[in-house]
């Protein structure tokens, strides 16, 4: 138990980041990746309403579609492996239909920690999500403007601090981008949006929330 901050071995850390976030400009020098993990602060608006899942969950999913009788079980730990396989035997139109499925945007509103999140003067904000609930609590936001970048073609026409979305957007941008192909070819097929993250990576202090550090794209940026 923290008995007072200075047993606090992260506070250092978090006093470069206030530091960066309140700089004396319009917006921070301090920029956020948010991940699925983040997502299960949301608050549920439906009765038995499904938990928002991680990468974990969804691997376990196309498993059980793909081995119902369980074989193959190292698999369960190679999710972008299982979206190859489950797009190759059901077809795209499937992959991104079991992803809405699993995927409860529709049941659920943004949480407390999503505007507290967002009040917070970030250069950028962006997000693996395919969910909308960061879109969702733009209303709530009085004090910081943000715009949303859904695909490339919106970076010329949205000014900072923006949202990005990096993997495509719920209800309709696709692909979502899940399988290994989409990985490799994400740099090519996405190069603006590449260039927006590693110049934002070298300008400014780079968090991570609900997001892992030993995702592909964000290694290979």
């Amino acid at each position: 138990m923290v008995t007072n901050m200075t047993d606090f071995q992260d506070q250092v850390h978090i006093d470069i980041i206030r530091r960066r976030l309140w700089c004396g400009r319009e917006f921070g020098q301090a920029a956020v990746m948010i991940g699925a993990g983040f997502s299960r602060n949301a608050e549920h608006t439906s009765v038995g309403a499904k938990r928002f899942p991680l990468w974990s969950d969804v691997a376990e999913e196309m498993h059980k579609a793909l081995y119902p009788d369980g074989t193959k079980s190292n698999l369960k730990n190679e999710p972008l492996r299982l979206a190859s396989e489950y797009e190759a035997y059901f077809g795209t139109q499937e992959l991104s239909g079991l992803i809405e499925r699993i995927i409860p945007d529709a049941d659920y509103s943004p949480g407390r920690l999503h505007e507290l999140l967002l009040f917070l003067p970030w250069s950028d904000v962006y997000t693996t999500n395919y969910d909308t609930l960061l879109e969702k609590t733009l209303p709530k936001i009085h004090d910081q403007k943000y715009d949303v970048v859904i695909t490339a073609s919106d970076i010329p026409g949205r000014m900072k601090p923006r949202i990005v979305k990096l993997h495509g957007s719920f209800p309709s941008t696709r692909p979502f981008i899940i399988t290994e192909e989409h990985y490799r070819s994400y740099p090519k097929t996405n190069a603006p949006l590449v260039n927006m993250v590693q110049q934002s990576i070298m300008e400014n202090v780079f968090c991570l929330f609900g997001f892992s550090g030993n995702d592909p794209n964000f290694l290979a940026w």
